[in-house]
C-alpha cells in the first residue's frame, strides 16, 4: 500500500528552511560502515547535529561514481555485511527515534534491479526513506523505476552534471523531484573543487530549466567554500571532507571523544552555512 503523507519530509524540510531564511545542510554515509550500530548511532548524531537531510548510501561493490574515501567506506560497509535490504532495516531504526529528517539513499542501479523495482519502492517507503540517487541510471531510461517510486510516495533526485544536456535532467514526472543535485565539476565524488564563480553559473544553469530547489556537492571541503556555495544556492552536501575527517578521528581517538567530534564537525560547517545562506 503507498504511504500517505499529508507533506513530504523533504518538502517540508525546504518549507521550514525557506521560513527560517536558512539553507539546507546535507551530508552523507555509507550504511554498515563499519557496522550497523555505528551507522545507526551517526544518523542520529547527525540530524541532532543540525543535519537537514541524510544521505544514505547502500553498499555496493563497484561505485563508480565515487573516489577513493566512499568507495573505501563501500568496502567497509559490505565487509561489514551491508547490503540494499540491510540499509532499509537500518532507516527503519532510525525513524523509531527520528521521523522528520529526509533520508535519501544513494546508490546505484543494480541492487534495485535484483530487489524488483515494485518490491524495492514497497519497502522503502515502508522503513521510512523519502527517495534515491541512482548515480548511474538515467533518468530516460527510468520510467519502470519512476512509477514504481511514485505508487508508493518516493522520489528520484535529478543529477545535474555540466555533461549533461536539462533534458537529461529538468524532467517533471511522476516519481521524480525532491531537489534538483548540482554537480558542478567533472568527476568523481572527493575530487578537485569548482570555483565558487564556477559553481554560481551551474546554479543559475539549473535555476533556469527546473522548479526543483538546486543543491550543490562535489568537491565542497571546508565550511568557508560551503558557506560560499549556500550564498547561491538551496542547500549545500559535503560528503568526502567529512568522511575523511571522521575516519581520521576514530583512528585516534577513544569512543567518547570521537562521539563528541561528529556534532563539533557538524555544527563548524552548520554555522558556516547559516553565516552564508
Amino acid at each position: 500500500m503507498a504511504r500517505k503523507m499529508q507533506v513530504p519530509r523533504i518538502d517540508a524540510m525546504f518549507a521550514r528552511l525557506k521560513g527560517e531564511g536558512r539553507k539546507a545542510f546535507v551530508t552523507y554515509t555509507v550504511a554498515s560502515d563499519p557496522s550497523f550500530a555505528e551507522s545507526l548511532e551517526r544518523l542520529n548524531a547527525f540530524a541532532a547535529a543540525g543535519i537537514d537531510l541524510i544521505e544514505l548510501g547502500h553498499p555496493y561493490s563497484d561505485p563508480i561514481l565515487d573516489g577513493a574515501t566512499i568507495q573505501k567506506a563501500n568496502r567497509r560497509g559490505l565487509a561489514a555485511g551491508g547490503n540494499l535490504s540491510r540499509t532499509l532495516e537500518l532507516v527503519a531504526a532510525f525513524r523509531e527515534h527520528d521521523d522528520v529528517t529526509p533520508v535519501i539513499l544513494m546508490g546505484y542501479s543494480n541492487p534495485l534491479l535484483a530487489m524488483g523495482y515494485e518490491a524495492f519502492a514497497e519497502r522503502a517507503a515502508k522503513a521510512g526513506v523519502d527517495g534515491i540517487i541512482a548515480a548511474d541510471f538515467p533518468i530516460r531510461e527510468a520510467d519502470s523505476l519512476l512509477d514504481a517510486l511514485a505508487r508508493h510516495g518516493l522520489v528520484m533526485v535529478p543529477l545535474a552534471a555540466p555533461t549533461l544536456a536539462p533534458e537529461d535532467f529538468a524532467v517533471e514526472k511522476p516519481g521524480i523531484g525532491g531537489f534538483l543535485y548540482c554537480i558542478p565539476v567533472v568527476g568523481p565524488t572527493g575530487g578537485p573543487s569548482a570555483s565558487l564563480e564556477a559553481i554560481g553559473e551551474a546554479v543559475e544553469r539549473c535555476r533556469a530549466v527546473s522548479k526543483l530547489p538546486v543543491m550543490v556537492g562535489f568537491g565542497v571541503k571546508t565550511p568557508e567554500m560551503a558557506a560560499g556555495v549556500a550564498a547561491v544556492a538551496d542547500g549545500v552536501i559535503v560528503a568526502t571532507s567529512l568522511i575523511d575527517h571522521l575516519d581520521a578521528k576514530r583512528a585516534t581517538l577513544s569512543a567518547a571523544d570521537y562521539a563528541a567530534e561528529i556534532p563539533r564537525a557538524i555544527i563548524e560547517y552548520r554555522c558556516a552555512i547559516d553565516a552564508g545562506s
